[in-house]
């Protein structure tokens, strides 16, 4: 009587059925690769010496392989089934093809995917490339920020926690607090992607900021010795009024008032429309101006509760 096979060999049909089912990419597909990489059906043919990059698949590499590794055309297969194939292609293309991937347009989704795979895979100068990216958008400077630091800030924020990038948890927190939420400007997702006590952080900031701004409009900050550049009665009142139609936000704009940004314009371009009685007083308050700028600066990240 023919006995049935045995447990171990089922399990290698099974094993052979799952390499074949995956899709050969022929774009990192090589006759000399040693090493398959099989990721959402799609699949890679590639050589290890690439993967040495990683920590991680270094040490694992160096282990000794058992003998019924599961493989795909005489290659071991290592089946990612966490990680995405559109992040792998991106990897693969920095790998293999540097100029390609230096010149690439890079857009938020894809420095999301690398840096989720190079914090996971422990790749560090990919890592360094990420990080290099998100701080174009989110710069460490508040001062630098730029109207690239509106789209995405949520997520942002997010992939700063989950991939430990906290330099750009400012900046990032200050665009999403700019952005009107009733104009749907930042999309309509974020108080769903942020987690409960960074939506906090939000919030609380925003009520800073608009105290802030009251503050400099009534005149508050001077009385709190925000600054000691003093200027005239007649001319305190006119500069108030002229600030208070200056920073008066559009109605119909997807964006709050841009605090920070409109003082450094004030500050480096002077103040149009304005005119002070006194040549003292305009220096003075050109002076101001420039102390209300590094005050902002220094208190924002305070405001988001970000540091004591």
């Amino acid at each position: 009587m023919q006995t049935s096979p045995p447990p171990a060999k089922r399990q290698r049909t099974n094993h052979c059925r799952t390499s074949e089912s995956l899709i050969e990419q022929s774009q990192f597909w090589f006759a000399d690769g040693d090493i398959v990489i099989g990721v959402e059906g799609q699949s890679w043919k590639i050589h290890r010496s690439k993967l040495m990059c990683s920590v991680i698949f270094a040490d694992m590499l160096e282990l000794p392989q058992p003998a019924d590794i599961e493989r795909m055309h005489g290659c071991p297969l290592v089946s990612l089934s966490q990680d995405s194939a559109d992040d792998w292609l991106v990897v693969l293309t920095w790998m293999y093809q540097r100029e390609k991937f230096n010149n690439q347009t890079v857009v938020f989704n894809t420095i999301a995917g690398v840096l989720r795979l190079s914090n996971k895979y422990d790749i560090a100068d990919l890592r360094q490339w990420s990080i290099r990216q998100l701080f174009l958008r989110w710069p460490q400077d508040l001062t630098k920020m730029t109207y690239a630091a509106f789209p995405h800030a949520a997520e942002a924020i997010c992939l700063a926690r989950e991939c430990n990038v906290p330099e750009i948890l400012p900046t990032s927190f200050y665009a999403l607090s700019i952005l009107r939420w009733s104009h749907l400007a930042e999309g309509g997702q974020s108080h769903l992607q942020l987690s409960p006590s960074d939506l906090r952080r939000l919030i609380v900031g925003r009520e800073h900021l608009q105290g802030h701004l009251y503050a400099i409009l009534t005149g508050a900050h001077e009385r709190l010795g925000g600054h000691t550049t003093a200027i005239c009665a007649s001319c305190e009142n006119a500069s108030r009024t002229w600030l208070s139609s200056s920073l008066k936000p559009d109605a119909s704009s997807p964006y709050g008032v841009w605090l920070l940004r409109n003082l450094q314009l004030f500050a480096a371009n002077g103040c149009p429309g304005l005119s002070l009685h006194h040549p003292r007083c305009d220096v003075n308050f050109r002076l101001r101006i420039s102390e209300l700028v590094q005050d902002l600066h220094e208190a924002i990240p305070r405001y988001f509760m970000l540091r004591a």
